[in-house]
């Protein structure tokens, strides 16, 4: 039953729309009568929105997938192949596979709220593997014959458009459901360590390939969260570890950051906390195994934040990253804290001005994670790339809503110097701050990807503002 003029928010609360019409379905068949009757109006797919970018939004039509979840596992050629439904969430996902075959994907990212399709669609990753984007082997997606226009269900399986559907933006048409190769769940071995330098904390990464580290703001120290694939079984301890996790850092650390945020600003208590009193949190050198699936998510759900994410090659990543602390201390208001090397890049490509006018409007008050994204097999996701791997710099904030200006002007401007400086990528799910020429630049396959979208869906039925400003660097009809 479709609802009218009703105000969707997504879980960030910076966007709202008002679409026309909302429509539910429970069957793919369904799906298929939504778009038979929508004929010729602008349709777009929404999962959790569990994203801060305009990916979802739509004034038209929304159809909403969370029905569409099932998970079904087979053996075929001698692996576990998995046929998931589109708006199915990752965390259901993950269950189902476990139950059902004693299986995981092949991939984890850091949060599992998100539907599987959502996630796919916007290049979600973990750390140390390639994005879920990656691992799609089959994408059915419902559209419009090209020919006929009627509505159709068409399953991606091989070249171009596979890469295309891999990590499309909706652009294709309605995601339906996915296949992929699943894998014997695994177990992880986790410790902390602090590290001085990024150089450091980067040496760890032969001997454990899936870790992720931390930059933590106003002590500039490396804590970096070792992880590696082990045969060993699970550790008597990892209920304990678990809970001493969720505690500190999922619970209480955010606590922290919200009374010097939201409740009781105050810099030099944030500062303090940072620099003091984190060092005392993190328990260093126990080493404990668990179930992949428990290891590899947070849960960074359970408070509302912002975030913005940005991508570098792994080659760029020793001067990117000390460019950030870099925009972190002038914003914050440090004088000298660019460096001449820095203002001399950013003098050459006009963006001086500008950077200079940011300082003293935004006190950074989050680690900042940094994790390691194998090149993806795509055309337009974030670590598409043919030779390095790429690494992701999360910016985040939580900050009540009202109270994002100062984070939305540091993002933008970190968005417009890095891709300057760095050829850095934004995050299509996160917060980003980009445009049409710069996309394009960053993007090689851009052309391609444009071209196949506009064979599948003729008549653009499939996009919102968003992504026809974006991709298509057009306004709409």
């Amino acid at each position: 039953m479709a609802e009218s003029q009703k105000l969707i928010v997504n879980f960030g609360r910076n966007v709202s729309f008002r679409p026309q019409v909302i429509e539910t379905p429970r069957t793919e068949e369904e799906v298929l009568e939504i778009l038979k009757h929508h004929s010729g109006r602008k349709i777009r797919a929404i999962g959790r929105l569990h994203a801060w970018s305009e990916a979802p939004s739509g004034d038209d039509v929304i159809i909403d997938l969370r029905n569409l979840n099932e998970v079904k596992t087979e053996k075929r050629d001698g692996g576990i192949w998995a046929t998931i439904g589109a708006g199915c969430q990752i965390k259901r996902v993950l269950t189902e596979l476990d139950r059902q075959a004693g299986a995981t994907t092949p991939s984890v990212g850091l949060i599992s709220e998100q539907a599987l399709a959502g996630a796919m669609s916007t290049g979600t990753h973990g750390s140390g593997k390639n994005s879920l984007s990656h691992y799609a082997a089959e994408v059915r997606i419902a559209m419009y014959d090209p020919e006929t226009g009627e509505p159709v269900i068409r399953t991606i399986s091989e070249g171009p458009e596979l890469r295309a559907a891999r990590c499309s933006l909706g652009c294709l048409g309605v995601i339906v459901s996915i296949g992929l190769w699943a894998r014997p769940k695994y177990n992880v071995e986790e410790h902390f360590l602090c590290h001085s330098t990024l150089e450091g904390v980067l040496k760890e990464e032969a001997e454990f390939p899936l870790q992720q580290f931390f930059l933590i703001p106003w002590s500039w120290t490396y804590y970096g969260q070792h992880r590696r694939e082990v045969a060993a079984s699970r550790s008597g301890l990892a209920s304990l570890y678990r809970l001493y996790f969720f505690l500190t850092f999922d619970v209480g650390m955010h606590l922290v950051l919200l009374l010097f945020t939201q409740w009781l600003p105050f810099r030099g208590g944030l500062k303090f906390f940072f620099r003091q009193v984190i060092p005392w949190t993190v328990v260093k050198k126990w080493k404990v195994i668990d179930n992949s699936s428990d290891m590899l998510i947070m849960e960074h759900e359970l408070f509302v934040h912002i975030e913005t994410e940005v991508f570098v090659k792994r080659s760029q990543l020793p001067t990117a990253l000390p460019f950030v602390i870099e925009m972190i201390r002038h914003f914050d208001g440090q004088a000298g804290a660019l460096s001449p090397a820095s203002q001399e890049r950013l003098r050459e490509f006009g963006l001086l001005e500008q950077v200079a006018s940011g300082a003293r409007t935004y006190t950074h008050h989050y680690p900042i994670c940094v994790r390691r994204i194998l090149p993806d097999d795509t055309l337009i996701s974030m670590a598409s790339s043919d030779d390095e791997d790429y690494y992701s710099i999360s910016i985040v904030s939580v900050a009540k809503p009202s109270g994002r200006d100062g984070f939305f002007r540091f993002s933008e401007i970190l968005a417009s110097t890095m891709a300057a400086l760095f050829a850095a990528r934004l995050h299509w799910g996160k917060y980003c701050p980009t445009d049409s020429r710069t996309v394009t630049t960053l993007y090689p396959h851009l052309p391609e990807f444009r071209s196949i979208c506009n064979q599948g869906d003729v008549h653009g039925r499939f996009r919102n503002n968003w992504v026809d400003r974006l991709i298509f660097g057009s306004t709409p009809e």
